[in-house]
C-alpha cells in the first residue's frame, strides 16, 4: 500500500541516525524495518502507550517527506493501532498511518534495547 509518510524534523533525525547504524541508504528501508520490528514484537500497548502517542514538538507540525510503500497487512495493522489508541484525529488516513510510524520511531529512539532492527 502506498502512502505519502508525513515526518517530523526530529523523526527525519532518527532515521538519518539510523541509517548509519544498520548501513542502510533508503529512508524508506528503514522505515519498513522498523515497522516490521515493531509489528513483529506484538507489544503494541509498549510502542504505543500514552506517553509514545502524545505529541513532541508542534502537533499536527509533521510534512510529507516521502512516498512509502508497505505491505497490505502491516498497513492494515498500523490503521488497526491508530483506531484502537486514543491518538487524535488527522484529516487522512496516511496522516494516521504517518502517527503509528512516528510512534515506532520514538519506541526505537527512546528504547533502542527493546526492539532488533537487525
Amino acid at each position: 500500500m502506498k502512502f505519502e509518510l508525513s515526518l517530523k524534523s526530529t523523526h527525519q533525525d532518527i532515521i538519518h541516525e539510523l541509517k548509519n547504524k544498520l548501513s542502510l541508504e533508503s529512508d524508506q528501508d528503514i522505515v519498513k524495518k522498523a515497522v516490521e520490528s515493531a509489528l513483529q514484537m506484538k507489544s503494541n500497548d509498549l510502542i504505543f502507550a500514552t506517553e509514545r502517542e502524545k505529541c513532541v514538538g508542534g502537533c499536527f507540525g509533521a510534512t510529507p517527506c516521502f512516498e512509502m510503500e508497505l505491505e497490505e497487512n502491516d498497513y492494515q495493522e498500523l490503521k488497526s493501532v491508530f483506531e484502537k489508541y486514543d491518538f487524535e484525529d488527522y484529516d487522512s488516513e496516511a496522516e494516521a498511518i504517518s502517527k503509528t510510524i512516528r510512534c515506532i520511531l520514538n519506541f526505537i529512539d527512546q528504547e533502542p534495547e527493546s526492539i532488533n532492527l537487525q
